[in-house]
């Protein structure tokens, strides 16, 4: 059945490359689409017409490690825009802040009431080791505003942490989280994707304990350039990795689906750990930023382009 929009599709996305694969989808398709690079861009607030049947954002935190740090802040507004407008946006204003902020995400495991690491937020560097003393050794000190795990540093001492206190780098809002590492059993976490309030897959993905670094796609490493491209990375290049479907355990689903639902995140990954020590599930981070599994068919059994594209397409319809 052949679909006629008003408007094109607008999507939002300052990556040169993590669209390619909706894309292609779209065209397939023939739908009309605009990819909107919010990292040279403008908006004039006055302008009232409505230019998009709907806005996919895919504004990812990482983007301030591709130099694309005005992105953060100014996606805040650009979306308010859109959306006082009345154009849907699938990934809101709501979603985007929680993706930007673990801050905030930390207080959403805290009122949903799912177990997390524990956790000290912290605005100024004299505040860590004030926290340190709350907190049980092994630390992290994760910046609020990361992206892909950069500038995440562990610590297994205080006197570790006391020798690079004072020059811990907190990322683009200075602010940070202390919290408590949690060793995961078999060095593994699972990413739980959820779309349309709905159970998509699940993956499970053993990585080194000493890296933090997860891309939306799977995992990537994050090059030593800062301007390196950070792209979807494929889980065949990473040689030491693992990345295998899952089946989560229902309860756990659930919990997922609640904390996207809670978040306003109609497309995204929500991942969790179980601690090796006490079996418990942890968990830790909240994505809004989703590129799914890389090589979807050979991993998951199917490709999930196509029910996401089926999702933007309701979106865009839904009010004609």
């Amino acid at each position: 059945m052949s679909v006629r929009l008003s408007a094109p599709i607008g999507i939002l996305d300052e990556h040169p490359e993590w669209s390619a694969r909706l894309i292609a989808e779209l065209e397939h398709r023939r739908l009309p689409f605009e990819k909107i690079d919010h990292s040279n861009h403008a908006f004039d607030p006055r302008d009232r017409a409505a230019r998009y049947s709907v806005i996919v954002n895919r504004t990812s935190p990482s983007s301030h490690r591709r130099g694309h740090g005005s992105v953060l802040f100014y996606a805040e507004a650009l979306l308010a825009h859109w959306e006082a407008l009345g154009v849907p946006v699938i990934n809101s204003l709501r979603a985007y802040r929680f993706e930007k902020s673990k801050a905030l995400q930390i207080g959403l495991f805290e009122r949903l009431e799912v177990s997390y690491p524990r956790t000290v937020v912290v605005n100024h560097r004299d505040q860590v080791l004030k926290a340190s003393s709350e907190l049980r050794f092994p630390l992290l000190v994760k910046p609020n505003i990361g992206g892909s795990g950069a500038l995440i540093e562990r610590f297994d001492s205080r006197a570790d942490l006391e020798a690079r206190a004072a020059t811990l780098d907190f990322g683009p809002d200075g602010t940070a989280l202390v919290q408590e590492f949690i060793e995961s059993e078999g060095g593994a976490i699972v990413r739980v994707e959820v779309l349309d309030d709905r159970y998509l897959y699940a993956i499970r993905i053993v990585r080194p304990a000493s890296s933090f670094n997860l891309c939306p796609a799977d995992i990537c490493q994050i090059p030593a350039p800062p301007s390196a491209d950070l792209g979807a990375c494929p889980v065949e290049a990473k040689p030491g990795l693992s990345v295998t479907r899952y089946d989560a355990p229902a309860a756990v689903v659930d919990q997922a689906r609640a904390l996207a639902r809670a978040a306003s995140i109609d497309v995204g990954g929500i991942e969790y750990l179980v601690g090796r020590a006490d079996g418990r599930v942890y968990f830790y981070d909240v994505n809004a930023t989703s590129n799914f599994v890389a090589d979807a068919p050979a991993v998951l059994g199917f490709d999930p382009f196509p029910r996401f594209a089926d999702y933007i397409v309701r979106v865009a319809t839904r009010g004609a």
